[in-house]
C-alpha cells in the first residue's frame, strides 16, 4: 500500500491529468456532464459504467422456513463447498437473520459498533494531496436509494456482511466530483451490493471470479470496480469458512424447538380437564367430549347431569423442559461466536465489576478485529483505486495515506481538570490555550467579566496554629502588621 514519494505524473487534483488516468477533457467536465456521458454510453467496463445491475427477482426465490429440515441445511452447507456460487448458502443465512432475533441483535450490534468508530486517516509521509482524496472519499459518498446505493456508512455495513457470511462483494459507482473550492477528481459516489449469484470460485483453479450478465462463466474481476470482502474462519477453502456456518445447526434446532415448545404450551400451559360420567347413559360421553373441547377456548362450560368435571393444575415444567434448553443453548452459542461474551446479551444476568470489564474487553477486541478487517479492505482495494485514477499507477516506495479506525473519545471534564491540577502542582508548565481546550472552557476576552478563585479565608484556629509554628521574631512582625491593618 505505497506510492512513490514524488509523483511522476501530474495529478488531476493539482493541475494536470496523469497518464492513463483522468484525461484533461474529462477533468474539465462537470458531474452532470459525466452522468450524461454515462447514460449515453453503449459500452460497458469503464469506471463510470455499472456492470451488475440490481434485481429484485433474487429476493423472490427465498426458501420458506417450513422447508428447512436438518437434511436441507446439510445439503446447502455441503453444496457450498463447491464454491461455484454461494447463492443458496447466503439465502440460508438470510433466512436465519429473518427468523432468529438473537442473531439479528448480535449482528446489528457489531455492525453499529464498527460503523460508529472514528475512521481517521493516517498520513505518515505528509502526502497532503492524497490525504485530501482519502478525506473526500470518506466524507463525500452519498447513496441513491433507488438502486440500493449506499454511502460511506452503508459501505462499511455492507462489507461487514462478509464478516458473517464468508464473502461479500460491492460494486463501486464512480463520478467526477469537484467545485470552485475543490479540484475535480475521480471519487466513489456510492457502492451497491452484488448478489451472490454473480460471483464464486472456479472449480478448476479455485480462483475467485465474477459472472457477466447473461453468462454462467466466472471471469476476472474488472479493475477499480468492485470491493471483495472475504473472511475465512476455517482451515480450508473460503467457500466453507463462513462464520454463520457454525450456527446453522443451532438455528435448525431452535426452529424445531420453538414448534415443540408451542405445542408443549398448548398441551400443558392450561389446566388439565378431567371428567367422569355415568356409563349407563352413552350419550353423555359424546356431549361431554364436545363440551371439554370447547373449554380450551372458552371460560365457561355446561355439564350434563350425571357427569363430573375437574380442572387439574398445569404441570410446572416451563423452566426445565428440553425445548427451552435447546433455544437457550442456541442463543448462548450465537452470543459467544459473534460478540465473544454473554453479559451484554442475556437479560437478568449480573456479575462483579471485574467480570463486566472482562466481558467488555472481549467484546471490544472483536469489534477492533472486525474494524481492522474492513479497514484492510478499504486500504488495499478502495484507496489504491482512488489514487490510481487520479495520480496514475502507484509504486511501492513509500506509505500512502490509509484509514485507521479508532474509538470515539468520551469527554470527562472532571478527570481532565484533575490531570491539569496534578501537572501544575508537579511544576510542569502548561500552555493556557491548551488548558482551555482540554477542559472545554472558553477563553475569556479582555472585556469579559470573569470569575476567579476566591481568596482563601483563614479561621482563627488555623491562624493560631500557623502563628505557633512561626519563629518568635516572625510572629511579632506578623502580629504588628495585623494590628496596623486593623487600625487602618
Amino acid at each position: 500500500m505505497t506510492i512513490p514519494p514524488e509523483l511522476k505524473h501530474a495529478s488531476a487534483v493539482h493541475g494536470g491529468p496523469p497518464k492513463n488516468a483522468l484525461s484533461a477533457k474529462d477533468g474539465a467536465m462537470t458531474v452532470k456532464e459525466i452522468l450524461a456521458r454515462k447514460n449515453a454510453s453503449q459500452h460497458r467496463g469503464s469506471v463510470w459504467d455499472g456492470i451488475v445491475l440490481p434485481s429484485a427477482r433474487s429476493t423472490w426465490l427465498m426458501p420458506s422456513l417450513s422447508w428447512v429440515t436438518p437434511e436441507y441445511v446439510e445439503r446447502i452447507l455441503t453444496g457450498a463447498l463447491s464454491g461455484e456460487s454461494p447463492e443458496e448458502e447466503h439465502a440460508l443465512y438470510e433466512l436465519m437473520m429473518q427468523s432468529w432475533p438473537r442473531l439479528v441483535k448480535n449482528v446489528v450490534e457489531l455492525k453499529n459498533a464498527v460503523c460508529d468508530l472514528v475512521w481517521n486517516i493516517q498520513n505518515p509521509e505528509k502526502m497532503d494531496l492524497l490525504n485530501h482524496l482519502a478525506e473526500r472519499t470518506r466524507d463525500g459518498m452519498k447513496g441513491d436509494y433507488r438502486v440500493d446505493g449506499q454511502g460511506w456508512r452503508g459501505t462499511v455495513d455492507g462489507l461487514l456482511d462478509g464478516w458473517f457470511t464468508g464473502v461479500a462483494v460491492r460494486e463501486i459507482d464512480w463520478e467526477v466530483r469537484g467545485c470552485r473550492h475543490m479540484p475535480q477528481a475521480w471519487l466513489p459516489r456510492q457502492t451497491r451490493r452484488v448478489h451472490p449469484r454473480w460471483y464464486g470460485w472456479t472449480a478448476e483453479t479455485g480462483m475467485f471470479g465474477l459472472r457477466s450478465p447473461g453468462s454462467d462463466i466466472l471471469g476476472n474481476i474488472p479493475e477499480h470496480k468492485f470491493l471483495v470482502a472475504i473472511n475465512n474462519v476455517g482451515l480450508g477453502h473460503p467457500s466453507g469458512g463462513a462464520l454463520l456456518r457454525s450456527l446453522a445447526w443451532f438455528w435448525c434446532c431452535a426452529n424445531f424447538s420453538r414448534d415443540w415448545l408451542l405445542s408443549f404450551a398448548q398441551l400443558f400451559g392450561q389446566p388439565m380437564r378431567w371428567a367422569t360420567y355415568d356409563p349407563s347413559d352413552p350419550s353423555i360421553k359424546d356431549r361431554l367430549e364436545e363440551m371439554m373441547e370447547l373449554m380450551g377456548s372458552a371460560a365457561w362450560a355446561v355439564v350434563p347431569q350425571g357427569a363430573n368435571v375437574e380442572l387439574k393444575e398445569a404441570g410446572n415444567k416451563g423452566t426445565d423442559n428440553p425445548q427451552r434448553q435447546l433455544i437457550d443453548l442456541a442463543d448462548t452459542a450465537c452470543d459467544l461466536l459473534i460478540l465473544g461474551q454473554t453479559l451484554t446479551s442475556s437479560p437478568g444476568e449480573a456479575g462483579s465489576r471485574a467480570l463486566g470489564e472482562v466481558h467488555y474487553n472481549v467484546r471490544s477486541d472483536i469489534i477492533n478485529a472486525a474494524s481492522a478487517w474492513v479497514a484492510e479492505i478499504l486500504n488495499e482495494q478502495l484507496l489504491p483505486s482512488v489514487y490510481a485514477l487520479n495520480t496514475g499507477d502507484a509504486g511501492e516506495d513509500s506509505v500512502y495515506p490509509y484509514y485507521a479506525p479508532g474509538s470515539k473519545t468520551t469527554s470527562n471534564p472532571d478527570g481532565v481538570a484533575a490531570r491539569v491540577k496534578t501537572l501544575l502542582e508537579a511544576g510542569i508548565p502548561l500552555k493556557k490555550d491548551w488548558v482551555h481546550e482540554v477542559t472545554e472552557t472558553p477563553q475569556p476576552g479582555p472585556d469579559d467579566e470573569v470569575y476567579t478563585r476566591p481568596d482563601p479565608v483563614m479561621s482563627g484556629a488555623m491562624m493560631a496554629k500557623a502563628l505557633d509554628r512561626m519563629p518568635a521574631q516572625a510572629r511579632e512582625y506578623y502580629m504588628g502588621k495585623l494590628q496596623e491593618a486593623v487600625h487602618e
